[in-house]
């Protein structure tokens, strides 16, 4: 389930409220333990099973805090997204890389089609 989170800061302190549960309201003295008290104050209003916090997925609306923040949130975002690509073509590469093998492709030949070096295909044949 998908919860978003307003984000505030007075006097030296994080505050946030969960959109659409009114009683869902913590703060913190850093972003880590206003994470952790969300979740949990999340899981006490719906009522939600033992450990289910860590599940949760939060959408952190940082723009009454400052424009900075809001920009830090959606780069984080990208990184993620390509981080997340970054890994499905690694692991598609070492598919191909398997498979030209298998059709007895030499490394080097599997190096200058993939645009790797050829000591780069041996580590993923063999790992």
């Amino acid at each position: 389930m998908s919860y978003s989170v307003v984000v505030t800061r007075e006097s030296g302190v994080w505050l946030a409220q969960v959109e659409g549960l009114p009683a869902a309201h913590t703060f913190a003295k850093n972003l880590v333990s206003l994470n952790r008290m969300v979740r949990e104050v999340i899981a006490l209003v719906e009522d939600l099973p033992d450990g289910s916090e860590a599940g949760l997925m939060l959408d952190w609306d940082f723009s009454r805090v400052d424009e900075e923040a809001v920009e830090a949130v959606e780069l984080a975002a990208r990184l993620r997204a390509v981080d997340d690509e970054r890994d499905g073509l690694a692991a598609r590469r070492a598919e191909l890389i398997h498979a030209f093998a298998a059709k007895r492709w030499s490394v080097r030949d599997i190096a200058g089609v993939l645009g790797v070096s050829p000591g780069r295909v041996a580590q993923l044949m063999h790992a």
